[in-house]
């Protein structure tokens, strides 16, 4: 019987030890002894005091020169930025208080007849106008006929002289391709905070541009 009671002292002893000793790691952990590659740690970068007092005074300009803006205007958005910049306002929840235009080039362009009603009215003209000697011609899936897809507007505009010359009519010139160029995104009412923080992620792209703007009439249109 005293033989199991000293083990179970001696048990509770070392436990006790162990405790101690684990209560010490946790108050003051060597991390250095933790690392698996030690020597493969590197500090990728601290920002210089200069630069960091320089970077809050430039912030602390631009969210008072947009305090009170009816609207913010962010331009500027390089197409490979798209997808990360509506991940960006999207973590905003900013509502219907966010709208998007989006600048588009032509950068093809087309002679064609308006849609018919349906693809008997869309074979009826191809035929009338294989009559008048015009080939290459398309049903598109609205019912459009297309006659000739073109690099520029005035290309597109001697094409259609031709065919009038030919006694076609209803036959229009207009836009067939579009390249999406820039995207801008409009703030309605940002309070202190939300221009702040428009200001930071301002900094994330790169030739970007925030300015106060007068809010359009369909400035609470909610982007889509």
């Amino acid at each position: 019987m005293s033989r199991f009671l000293f083990f179970l002292l001696l048990l509770a002893v070392a436990a006790f030890g162990a405790h101690l000793w684990l209560s010490a790691e946790s108050a003051h952990p060597n991390i250095s002894a933790r690392e698996l590659d030690p020597d493969k740690v590197k500090i990728v970068g601290v920002t210089p005091p200069v630069v960091a007092a320089r970077d809050a005074e430039q912030l602390r300009r631009e969210t008072q020169g947009l305090a009170g803006a009816a609207c913010v205007e962010f331009s500027g958005l390089a197409p490979a930025d798209y997808a990360r910049a509506h991940d960006a306002f999207a973590s905003m929840r900013l509502g219907d208080r966010l709208t998007e235009r989006r600048v588009e080039d032509v950068t093809r362009y087309w002679v064609f007849v308006p849609p018919a009603a349906d693809r008997r009215g869309a074979e009826a003209a191809i035929a009338q106008l294989k009559r008048l000697g015009v080939g290459d011609l398309s049903i598109r899936p609205d019912n459009s006929i297309s006659l000739g897809v073109f690099s520029s507007a005035d290309a597109a505009q001697r094409f259609l002289a031709s065919l009038v010359a030919k006694g076609v009519r209803g036959a229009q010139a207009g836009p067939f391709a579009k390249e999406l160029r820039g995207l801008t995104m409009l703030v309605r009412e940002p309070d202190t905070e939300m221009v702040a923080r428009l200001a930071i992620v301002q900094r994330d792209f790169p030739g970007s541009k925030l300015r106060a703007v007068s809010c359009p009439a369909d400035a609470a249109k909610p982007a889509q």
